[in-house]
């Protein structure tokens, strides 16, 4: 460990030296771990964070949660396969996500399942087994940190594929978990296997919160009707840029994550709808950002790794035919599966299904579109408590009340109470769906 300071904390750096398996010739692997020490001279039980991803980094320390630190340590260690000595990601990953034209497609799918085979053998010739970088092995990891840093209990927060590291943990270690916060958890049983009518769902939901609006009426008679008529006679091509409607999908969805995008994509359909196809360009070119935010090496192992045997067809469950946008994550990452020979550990069978916890948990979502996912999980947390929002993206939980969130957490890991006096209801918010800056704007600039 290496003390230094951070923001006016007290801070560790350290590196966490872990087997890469379980076998007695596997080989280390070095992960960064940071604590962040509490200003209390007596904290409490300390908060292991997990980002969301997968394909992400565990190690951000932009945003310090001085409200939970000013009763707890704050720890972050660091992800297998993204994280310290082993990284999963190859640019030829990138480059196959970016230049594959029409991605969604059964050929493209194939094509592309070919290339990342590929892609695994060479990774297996560096000496690395893909089969090790799993969820099971990055909570281990956690638990090893634990032990480490000799804490009893300790409390755990995550968010999204965060939440499905959360509850893996209180599944495999209940006797260090004191309390436990799950945010628009993702969980690991055919990680983000969102299914074509969830996100028609959504979008219904959302078009009627446009209906209520008089200035998208003057835009719109109805957001999905648009959606799908764009969608149906989209040009080739705008000042030279190809229109890829799979990308468009793809940048549609990932949009949903956010009120304010939501808007931008909403109007750029808008203005595609009467001729101007520059907002959609620009969502195009955008897309080649997108794909560098993520480690796609681990996304791969980390969801490969959550298969559970019961669905033997994919490609065929998220077909997008009969949708508005289909599911296009969901299409692109499960869509692969048949053609890509991905080594991964098959789960343990009393991994396979949900398994009770009696951890005192609490599960948060942003929509009540998401009222389904906790009528199917919550039962499992026999401690737990669920809060549900109103018309907030995945990205937006946190975000826009960030007040409200500090407080609703804090109390929560101090006292194990639900606290949700500080929250507007935000059903009572009109959704704004005019944007403060378009697509389209920004697409002229870049011209």
């Amino acid at each position: 460990m290496n003390p230094t300071s951070l923001k006016g904390y007290d801070v560790d750096f350290g590196m966490l030296i872990v087997s890469e398996g379980e076998e007695n010739d596997s080989g280390r692997i070095k992960l960064p771990v940071v604590r962040i020490h509490s200003k209390s001279k007596h904290p409490a039980d300390p908060i292991f964070y997990f980002e969301g991803g997968p394909g992400g980094t565990n190690i951000k320390l932009d945003n310090l949660p001085d409200t939970l630190l000013e009763d707890h340590d704050f720890v972050r260690v660091g992800y297998r396969g993204v994280d310290g000595s082993v990284s999963l990601h190859r640019p030829e990953f990138n480059q196959i996500f970016k230049e594959t034209p029409n991605m969604l497609s059964h050929e493209s799918l194939k094509a592309m399942g070919g290339k990342i085979t590929q892609i695994a053998h060479q990774i297996k010739a560096e000496g690395i087994d893909l089969r090790e970088y799993n969820i099971f092995n990055v909570v281990d990891d956690m638990e090893t940190a634990r032990k480490a840093f000799g804490y009893e209990k300790i409390h755990l927060s995550g968010g999204s594929y965060g939440g499905a590291l959360v509850y893996t943990y209180c599944i495999r270690y209940p006797q260090s978990i004191h309390r436990a916060l799950l945010i628009e958890a993702a969980f690991p049983f055919d990680l983000a296997l969102t299914l074509p009518s969830s996100i028609d769902k959504n979008l219904n939901h959302l078009n009627g919160l446009w209906k209520t609006n008089s200035e998208c009426l003057d835009r719109s008679q109805d957001i999905v009707q648009t959606l799908k008529a764009v969608l149906k006679l989209l040009p080739k091509n705008w000042n030279g840029i190809t229109i890829d409607p799979d990308k468009i999908r793809l940048m549609t969805y990932f949009g949903l994550y956010k009120q304010v995008t939501t808007a931008q994509v909403f109007d750029a359909f808008v203005a595609a709808e009467k001729g101007d196809y520059s907002g959609l360009a620009f969502m195009i070119v955008f897309w080649n950002n997108v794909v560098d935010m993520f480690n796609w090496g681990d996304m791969v192992a980390k969801t490969y790794c959550t298969e559970t045997g019961e669905i033997q067809d994919y490609e065929t469950l998220l077909n997008q035919d009969d949708s508005i946008i289909g599911s296009p994550l969901a299409r692109l990452g499960w869509g692969l599966r048949r053609y890509t020979d991905w080594p991964v550990k098959p789960l343990p069978v009393d991994h396979a299904q949900p398994r009770h916890t009696n951890i005192r948990s609490l599960l948060v979502y942003g929509s009540k579109g998401s009222a389904e996912y906790v009528d199917k999980y919550l039962p499992f947390f026999t401690n737990g408590e669920a809060v549900i929002h109103e018309n907030m993206g995945h990205m937006d939980v946190g975000a826009l009340q960030p007040e409200a969130s500090w407080h609703l957490e804090k109390m929560f890991f101090l006292e194990g109470i639900v606290d949700t006096s500080k929250f507007q209801q935000t059903e009572a918010v009109p959704y704004n769906f005019m944007p403060e800056q378009t697509f389209q704007a920004m697409a002229k600039a870049m011209m």
